[in-house]
């Protein structure tokens, strides 16, 4: 089988959260690199129940869940914003990587709960810290069965849950792609970042980057906090700090004002 044919199948029994724990940005992208070797237990949403059926898939031997990578919670999580706080930002809705958080600038934002992941990309970015994570809908975050046995309506919700986020993510992708390919047709002579920066990504791709660090960084200290003799953890930390410095300069670096920057006439080669 190729690896072609193989990553649709791997990424099928992902549990679709998009939330980058694994330390690629979404379950597509942990697919692909799976298939090219890397290990299958570090979905930390997905849990022991995605990895047992990731070996299934594979052939290969199950392994726990790498605890470098987190610990999977007892229960799925949705964010929830305290709306009396909200400044309206946006900068919550730029980072949800499934469109599920609506609103408008200046104006208060709201979750919407059936279609939340529980990623918490949306916390870190936050300004006044008004978003948490709370027990969402009574649903698995997955529906793997070891035998051929029909699943339950539990285990059938939370794979239409998937399925659907899945197609979520892909949308907001292809969206996201069309508005930055529409922009630079539209500005053939635009302000833009010197030529050795002309492949920086969008702005908006680099907020999501910082973002998805600061997230991944949040969450790690937390671990430690309650896992203060976890070795493993203390040891990929300074990673992780690194990781959110290296994507705030990034970020900044983009949004430098305009008289930082060069404006060209032409293409550039």
């Amino acid at each position: 089988m190729t690896d072609a044919q193989l990553i649709p199948l791997i990424d099928a029994q992902l549990p679709q959260t998009q939330c980058g724990q694994c330390g690629h940005p979404g379950c597509a992208p942990y697919a692909e690199a799976i298939a090219a070797g890397e290990a299958i237990n570090h979905c930390v949403p997905g849990g022991q129940a995605t990895i047992d059926a990731l070996a299934r898939l594979l052939d290969k031997p199950s392994l726990p869940l790498d605890p470098a990578y987190g610990v999977t919670p007892e229960h799925r999580l949705v964010a929830f914003i305290r709306e009396d706080e909200c400044i309206g930002c946006t900068k919550c809705i730029q980072a949800c990587p499934v469109d599920a958080i609506v609103g408008a600038a200046k104006r208060m934002h709201t979750v919407i709960v059936d279609e939340c992941t529980g990623c918490d990309l949306c916390v870190a970015p936050c300004p006044v810290d008004c978003i948490d994570m709370v027990a969402g809908p009574d649903i698995p975050m997955t529906w793997h069965r070891p035998d051929a046995a029909p699943l339950s309506a539990n285990e059938a919700a939370a794979k239409a849950r998937a399925d659907k986020a899945r197609a979520r993510f892909e949308a907001h992708q292809a969206r996201e792609a069309k508005r930055v390919a529409a922009k630079a047709a539209s500005r053939p002579n635009a302000v833009i970042a010197a030529p050795k920066s002309a492949g920086a990504p969008d702005t908006s791709a680099l907020m999501i980057a910082a973002a998805l660090a600061r997230s991944q960084l949040k969450k790690a200290q937390k671990q430690l906090a309650a896992q203060a003799d976890n070795a493993t953890l203390k040891a990929r930390l300074p990673a992780l700090e690194k990781a959110v410095i290296d994507a705030e300069a990034a970020l900044a670096k983009a949004q430098a004002p305009a008289s930082k920057r060069v404006r060209t006439t032409g293409d550039i080669s």
